[in-house]
């Protein structure tokens, strides 16, 4: 092999040795996290599979998802070599050199960043894609919490509507035994009316609950993309008395909140991004080959008539003007410092729903043990007594329809205790960002 010949193929090396640097698939980042552990902790099959349907249809997920692939598509790219350059030029009048006129030349080039540029801008955008990552994460383990909180919401409405319907059963057999009494002479029309009036009442209450469940639903065919699909009666989970190490907890959210790794994820491209910027500084260089065509001298016979002209160049580019740079690493400098704050405001609000469930759980338990324990036996009580009192003549329809709506508020308090109680501990779930074992529970 000729000397030129060997300089020609090392030179292509140069030039192409780096185009495929970076040139690697990026595997997708996997979407599991929280919300998968609080889902496979999930008793109920149903509801199980309803939230495993939210988050494999639920479009938002699904634009996240995208954005992460392209994001790994860009850090393929921004690895790579800038394209070669080539040029061709023919001279329409050739120079004329000692062995023959030059028809044309060609000129192969290739830029090569300098200072590690390459490496940090995929630095970069994998950043931006463990904190798109994050963020899926985190969103996911939100929808997981709400839908689980617009299940409780549905069984506390169905439960309600079958509390109306057996307090509706009650007083047709009251109006009953109010047109008995009337028919009789020893009782009033108005007590009939009066009990009638309160049936329709129970009438409105019910479509009222009707149409709220109504929109419970298509706020969950929303969330799992599904317009006009049916949500089955799942009961509200019956949960023991909590025992809970709010510090543990606290402890714990922080350390599983995706929230978080995605604000220390943008604080790192923030970083990389500065230092990004001071490479900039650095020079850039190039190398290439040029190629001429010399044509033979026809009026003289030279020595190496017509022989070619090989070279190869180099360049380096001189970084002057370091305003604009500056620019930069101060925008990259404060993007850092703002995404600090974020990741302080984040840290903020974790502890204020931790401390507001702290004060909430408590006080729900006890409402509950008294709607549960003490006020339906004295509600139910007063009852017996109306109706004894009522069927005797002594006590008019409106001491029997208090009596009934007392133990109806009492019935429908206890239920919706309930549902407070299941919301609160959903919440806490996705608070910590992990299921409470049963060692968190008495």
């Amino acid at each position: 092999m000729e000397p030129h010949q060997r300089l020609v193929i090392y030179c292509l090396l140069i030039i192409f040795a780096g185009t495929a640097f970076g040139d690697q698939t990026q595997t997708p980042m996997q979407s599991r996290g929280p919300a998968d552990t609080i889902v496979g902790s999930v008793a109920d099959k149903d509801l199980q599979a309803l939230l495993q349907e939210v988050l494999e249809r639920n479009p938002e997920i699904e634009g996240l998802s995208a954005r992460i692939s392209a994001a790994g598509h860009r850090s393929t790219a921004v690895r790579k070599l800038p394209d070669p350059r080539a040029e061709l030029t023919a001279f329409v009048l050739p120079p004329e050199t000692r062995v023959g006129p030059q028809r044309f030349s060609a000129r192969l080039s290739q830029q090569l960043p300098g200072g590690g540029k390459r490496e940090i801008s995929g630095r970069v955008v994998d950043l931006e894609r463990h904190a798109l990552t994050a963020e899926i994460q985190a969103l996911r383990l939100t929808l997981v919490t709400e839908t689980r909180r617009l299940v409780v919401e549905i069984a506390y409405l169905d439960q309600a509507r079958q509390v109306l319907s057996d307090d509706h059963a009650t007083l047709v057999h009251f109006e009953e035994l109010a047109r008995t009494r009337y028919a009789s002479g020893t009782g009033l029309q108005m007590d009939a009316i009066q009990l009638q009036t309160e049936l329709t009442r129970l009438d409105a209450r019910t479509a009222e609950l009707d149409e709220r469940r109504a929109g419970l639903v298509a706020e969950i065919n929303r969330l799992r993309d599904r317009p006009g699909a049916s949500v089955a009666s799942v009961k509200a989970p019956r949960l023991p008395s909590l025992n809970l190490d709010w510090n543990e907890l606290r402890e714990r959210a922080l350390a599983s909140r995706p929230e978080l790794r995605a604000d220390d994820a943008r604080i790192g491209r923030s970083a990389t991004l500065t230092e990004l910027a001071t490479k900039d500084r650095s020079p850039d260089f190039s190398v290439g080959l040029t190629y001429a065509y010399v044509d033979k001298r026809t009026d003289a016979d030279v020595p190496k008539n017509g022989q070619d002209v090989l070279g190869i160049s180099g360049g380096v580019t001189i970084p002057l003007w370091k305003s604009g740079n500056t620019a930069v690493v101060e925008a990259a400098t404060g993007l850092r410092l703002a995404h600090e704050a974020e990741r302080r405001a984040t840290v903020a609000e974790i502890h204020r729903t931790i401390e507001t469930l702290e004060g909430r759980i408590p006080e729900i338990e006890r409402r509950l043990r008294l709607l549960e324990e003490v006020l339906p036996i004295q509600a139910e009580q007063a009852l017996d007594s109306a109706v004894a009192a009522y069927a005797a003549g002594r006590v008019e329809a409106l001491a029997l329809l208090e009596a009934e709506r007392v133990l109806l508020d009492v019935r429908l308090s206890a239920a919706r205790g309930r549902a407070d109680l299941a919301v609160a501990f959903i919440e806490l779930e996705g608070a910590v960002g992990a299921p409470l074992t049963m060692g968190d529970r008495s």
